[in-house]
């Protein structure tokens, strides 16, 4: 009798009865496919792309060009969270604030700052502004806690939160750094 295989990792399925030399060997084979499927020195991987295992979903995992999304209830992280810091931000003219740059931006002014955002809700982006001098920094349409745009340190490091909810951006001045 022929060996049969599985159809997607083409493992080897002995014919029982017919192959009592070989179980040894396509056993030994198939381990060795699994092996190399679970290693991170193969290129064939398991895709689990849309993959929910206790009510935890995970997506777009199929390629580093795609992040990965993680959809549950709670996530706990052991050990710390790395944000991306952003310093490609030119130091004058229109400036947009886009959250997929990196969490916290830097802009070390050159002159005058037009802010626009692109920020979506339940995204959140903390701004470090340097370099003000005597140029002026004018913020896009936006709440403030504390009811108005800040007055900016001419010398000092400037940490600005700006945050959107429900299409309603807002921000926060947390203050100077020397």
């Amino acid at each position: 009798m022929a060996t049969d295989t599985t159809g997607d990792m083409v493992f080897s399925r002995p014919q029982v009865g017919a192959d009592t030399d070989d179980w040894g060997e396509y056993l030994n084979n198939n381990w060795q496919k699994v092996d190399e499927i679970l290693s991170n020195t193969n290129t064939t991987k398991i895709n689990i792309d849309n993959y929910t295992v206790d009510g935890i979903t995970i997506t777009n995992t199929d390629s580093a060009d795609n992040p990965v999304t993680i959809t549950a209830q709670t996530i706990t992280f052991a050990g710390g969270v790395a944000e991306t810091v952003y310093t490609g931000l030119a130091g004058f003219g229109t400036l947009t604030i886009e959250p997929d740059n990196g969490t916290i931006q830097t802009i070390a002014m050159t002159g005058n700052v037009t802010l626009s955002s692109s920020l979506a809700s339940g995204e959140f982006v903390t701004l470090r502004i340097t370099s003000v001098g005597s140029d002026t920094v004018s913020f896009p349409t936006m709440e403030w806690i504390g009811g108005s745009a800040p007055t900016l340190s001419a010398t000092g490091t400037n940490w600005v939160h700006l945050w959107n909810v429900g299409g309603t951006l807002y921000g926060s001045f947390i203050g100077t750094s020397s």
